[in-house]
């Protein structure tokens, strides 16, 4: 076969060569991506035009640092003071859409600087539940990531090798999360969720059976039923939870 972009030889069952392969090795591949035109377009510097204007006492318009979700975080990076970037972190993640548990169906809007988040715990050792939260929603940013690049035209061997860098990352900041005892049965789950990505499917499914005592715990195992095909199993675990038309509104959104 010969690879798509460039037309140089590619593996067997492949669309895109060794070469090309390593030019997008850092790009997420995130599907169903939708632009947020506000956002990251201002800290690229680019149509950064972007003005709240109104009644002032002053009689004049003050130009100060924004609230730009985004520009908090980079801020907040170099700056001296550092203690408030778990929150802000986790706050920016959670506004993005990325939840605490991996269910697989997560619509993210496209922000190139999403690649920088990711090298944030690589220089950090913070503590807290609050740090701990980021580090869970990064590593599903990850999982997500690792997923959907295993399903592009890379034929067996790249998308294996694709799908093991990144899931672990995923695993290792999942790791780091369990450490927080709050949140230690979320992240066991989303490694479940994870491990049954990867091909490892019924011992993630017997892992997520044994996690399920809360509710987003058990819509990821109806999610992970759903995706089977065993849908008796995944209304079956919809019924157990607290807020049953949330859970098939939610999963049906998945579905979709």
């Amino acid at each position: 076969m010969v690879c798509t972009f460039c037309g140089a030889a590619s593996p067997e069952g492949a669309m895109i060569c060794s070469a090309c392969f390593e030019k997008v090795r850092g790009e997420l591949f995130l599907r169903d991506r939708s632009a947020d035109p506000r956002s990251d377009r201002r800290s690229l510097g680019s149509r950064s035009a972007c003005l709240r204007l109104g009644p002032s006492p002053q009689g004049e318009v003050l130009l100060r640092k924004g609230s730009d979700p985004y520009l908090l975080v980079e801020r907040t990076l170099r700056s001296e003071d550092r203690s408030h970037l778990p929150t802000v972190l986790d706050q920016y993640l959670a506004g993005m859409g990325i939840g605490l548990h991996l269910m697989g169906d997560e619509r993210l809007p496209l922000r190139p600087k999403v690649r920088d988040l990711l090298d944030i715990p690589e220089g950090m050792d913070l503590e807290g539940d609050r740090w701990g939260r980021a580090l869970l929603r990064l590593g599903n940013v990850l999982a997500l990531s690792a997923r959907d690049m295993s399903r592009l035209p890379l034929g067996d061997e790249l998308r294996a090798e694709a799908f093991r860098e990144r899931a672990a990352r995923a695993l290792a900041l999942y790791r780091r999360a369990s450490a927080v005892p709050e949140l230690e049965s979320m992240a066991k789950a989303n490694t479940a969720v994870l491990r049954y990505w990867g091909g490892d499917r019924e011992a993630a499914l017997e892992e997520l059976k044994a996690l399920a005592v809360d509710d987003g715990i058990r819509l990821q195992l109806a999610k992970v039923h759903w995706d089977s095909g065993r849908e008796d199993e995944a209304a079956e675990a919809v019924a157990t939870t607290d807020d049953v038309q949330g859970s098939v509104l939610r999963l049906r959104r998945g579905c979709q």
